[in-house]
């Protein structure tokens, strides 16, 4: 029997649920389809792209290693996915189509159809979990319906998760018969190389998520609960492009996690308990879009939220975007992303509250950029967190939240190295200044863009007034 094992944002052959099940019961084939078109409809950026293709020309060695064949095709579209995957079968002789679910409704969508034009062919499909650490659907409250609220949502996971269950797949072995074939991975993606864009402040592949993640088991997580806060300190894994294509499983970053703590999901290291906080955070963002369609669909999860009345300022919104809005830590974050595609996480609510709550603009615009930028870009985790600081989503701040930026910069970038290191007309500026370069005299730096008291009433009255 021979298994065609469909890869998408699972680009790696370690505790790899589809591939590992496929290896133990035959021969095995592999697939990528790039959907480009698709992609780009989705606001893929280049970042992500550059890294998705460079990911993938290291999956190739790697299933090379396994004598196991690689086939890429080109479905501009997802429509395109179900009749290539079905001939592909029938090409090499498979009896089976193999892959892990994806979430988003779009993609669902696509793995349905996928299922039925399979069944129809005659050929057997399997649908692994390899995304989650606890998939979408066994988690409900006792009334049957979804957590829409972190925390009892994260009991519920600490409670259903056995940490000593939770192992990663070994790998597979290698493949007797079966070589595999060259040269069908393209050089270019929609005109994207592997080099593009910010390709060098990103090694690609699996071997470098594990060096990354133990790395940081050994050296930084012990100091994650309160380094993480501080963009100026290497404290964060930096482990997010690698999940979010699927190089490195969140098994295996929970299972370094735990071993690290003494077999423990919580108590312990403060550390380690936090970061596997973030584990969570990531199954439940996956859970949301999966039981709540129209969170796929670009709306607000909480419908009442749809009727905020978001400001229209093209010339404000490209200030943001070009860190010119005369707050050095929003400044700051938003030239990180455009030169290395990534953002700290503290950063990344700073610049997205700036954007909803003191330029009144829409959190989707916002969205939709991080998703063109990002290397790490994720639907679930970009929407999540968007929806989270707009006060829009499933257990947002509360509306009247509203982060001082200057404060911010204050307490997480206390001695302003965050700042000098991105803004360059502020690197000569000492001392407190580097806060409010405008009020103490600072030339060549814009004034802020709007006055802090003033946005927060505007847009306390304008979530007031939708609610």
């Amino acid at each position: 029997m021979t298994t065609l094992v469909w890869f998408r944002n699972d680009l790696r052959v370690a505790d790899q649920p589809a591939l590992h099940d496929a290896c133990a019961n035959g021969s095995v084939a592999a697939v990528f389809l790039i959907a480009d078109r698709q992609w780009r409809m989705h606001d893929v950026g280049d970042n992500r792209l550059a890294f998705l293709l460079d990911t993938l020309h290291c999956l190739a060695k790697d299933l090379v290693r396994l004598n196991i064949p690689l086939h890429v095709r080109h479905v501009p579209t997802f429509a395109g996915a179900p009749a290539a995957l079905v001939a592909l079968a029938r090409e090499i002789g498979a009896t089976t189509i193999a892959f892990n679910e994806e979430y988003p409704l779009n993609e669902r969508v696509r793995d349905a159809r996928v299922r039925a034009a399979s069944c129809a062919a005659g050929l057997a499909v399997r649908v692994h979990s390899g995304s989650t650490l606890v998939p979408p659907g066994r988690l409900m409250t006792g009334a049957g319906d979804p957590y829409t609220i972190f925390s009892p949502f994260k009991r519920r996971w600490l409670a259903t998760l056995d940490p000593r269950a939770e192992t990663p797949l070994p790998m597979p072995r290698r493949q007797i018969s079966g070589a595999a074939p060259s040269g069908g991975i393209p050089s270019a993606i929609d005109g994207v190389t592997r080099t593009s864009g910010v390709a060098s402040h990103w090694p690609a592949g699996a071997r470098e998520a594990r060096r990354r993640l133990d790395a940081f088991v050994a050296e930084a997580v012990e100091a994650y609960q309160q380094a993480r806060d501080f963009p100026s300190r290497p404290g964060t894994s930096t482990l997010s492009p690698y999940l979010s294509v699927g190089a490195i499983s969140p098994r295996e970053c929970l299972h370094a996690a735990v071993v690290a703590n003494g077999g423990r999901l919580t108590g312990g290291s403060p550390g380690i308990e936090s970061w596997v906080n973030e584990l969570i955070w990531r199954d439940f963002y996956r859970h949301v879009i999966a039981l709540f369609p129209h969170v796929s669909r670009g709306a607000a999860f909480r419908p009442e939220m749809d009727r905020v009345v978001w400001r229209n300022a093209a010339d404000e919104f490209r200030a943001w975007q070009e860190g010119r809005t005369g707050y050095p830590l929003v400044d700051a974050a938003m030239r990180q992303l455009r030169h290395t595609g990534w953002m700290h996480n503290r950063l990344r609510m700073v610049a997205a509250m700036f954007l909803t709550k003191h330029l009144l603009l829409d959190w989707r615009l916002g969205e939709r950029y991080f998703m063109q930028q990002l290397v790490d870009g994720d639907f679930a985790a970009n929407n999540g967190g968007w929806q989270w600081s707009a006060s829009t989503g499933t257990d947002a701040a509360p509306y009247f939240r509203i982060f001082n930026p200057v404060t911010q910069a204050r307490r997480f970038d206390p001695d302003g190295a965050f700042v000098r290191s991105y803004v360059e007309e502020l690197v000569g500026v000492p001392g407190h200044a580097i806060f409010e370069p405008r009020r103490y005299g600072v030339a060549g730096y814009p004034a802020p863009i709007v006055d802090h008291a003033f946005a927060r009433q505007r847009a306390l009255d304008a979530f007031k007034a939708a609610r």
